[in-house]
């Protein structure tokens, strides 16, 4: 999962919540005490090591930062068992943003997220109580790519690398069944350590690509969205649709604003789960 873009919803969410409190009430412009903000992703599959608690300042706050949350209770439960994280690292945000993490983790190998899992997520800290629940959603189904490799010529005009970009049998095709048109998203990484620029005339590019979540059963990348030579990975997330929910108020500004959506009882922010598939794809010189 792409941590980046999730870090930038997390602090979307924290500005809206105060730009939202701000414009209901103008004799309270900010919070009389401080919020927590969870951000906790589970992956099917992977390690449980993406849980993040926020506490966040008040705007007339004069703190340089926020009381870090690194002894709180946190607590993930499925059925009758219980898991106990444990702070491992904590991560600043930019100067201008007003949240300062700190990432929880479960330290054993006995915990392994599988499909269908119910699992809730309970927080203890300074008297107050948190608590959310999400269900691990199933992988992906069929998902599949035309292409595993493409060749790359040598470019004597920038008019033969429009023409290779375009090309039919260069356009990466992604397809999946989503019989009940369930909402996911792609992310694709270069996994090379030292990947070379597939055009080295053109600007730095990003090395990878994030959809936003889409209902659909296919999707189509022109090779200009490749921009190194080496392997790529392609990964198609089954997402829930509260994550979906929390990506749309993500992207509001200050002309319509509405109270970010949360799915945490007793606080704000987001626990929910992904299942994935992957597939491959790697560019090589001609």
């Amino acid at each position: 999962m792409d941590k980046i873009n999730n870090k930038l919803f997390f602090s979307a969410l924290v500005s809206l919540t105060f730009l939202t409190i701000s414009c209901e009430d103008d004799l309270t412009p900010v919070p009389l005490e401080n919020l927590i903000v969870v951000r906790g992703y589970l992956y099917a599959g992977q390690p449980v090591n993406d849980v993040i608690l926020a506490s966040t300042l008040a705007l007339d706050d004069e703190s340089e930062s926020p009381l870090p949350l690194d002894s709180a209770e946190v607590i993930l439960k499925r059925g009758t068992e219980s898991f106990v994280l444990k702070p491992v690292y904590s991560y600043d945000t930019t100067e201008t943003d007003t949240i300062f993490g700190i990432t929880y983790a479960y330290p054993d190998s006995d915990l392994v997220v599988a499909e269908g899992d119910t699992f809730t997520l309970e927080i203890n800290y300074d008297g107050q109580q948190l608590s959310a629940e999400t269900i691990v959603p199933a992988q992906p189904d069929s998902f599949t790519t035309n292409l595993d490799t493409l060749y790359v010529p040598n470019f004597d005009r920038n008019r033969d690398y429009i023409r290779w970009i375009f090309a039919d049998s260069n356009i990466v095709r992604l397809n999946w069944d989503n019989s009940n048109d369930e909402y996911h998203y792609l992310l694709m990484d270069n996994v090379e350590e030292d990947p070379q620029p597939l055009e080295k005339t053109l600007p730095p590019r990003w090395r990878r690509f994030i959809s936003q979540p889409f209902i659909d059963t296919t999707y189509t990348m022109f090779a200009s969205t490749i921009t190194h030579f080496g392997r790529h990975d392609i990964v198609l997330f089954h997402v829930q649709e509260d994550y979906v929910l929390l990506y749309q108020s993500s992207g509001q500004d200050s002309r319509d604003l509405n109270e970010p959506f949360s799915n945490i009882n007793g606080g704000l922010g987001m626990f929910t789960a992904f299942n994935s598939d992957t597939v491959s794809i790697v560019l090589l010189p001609e």
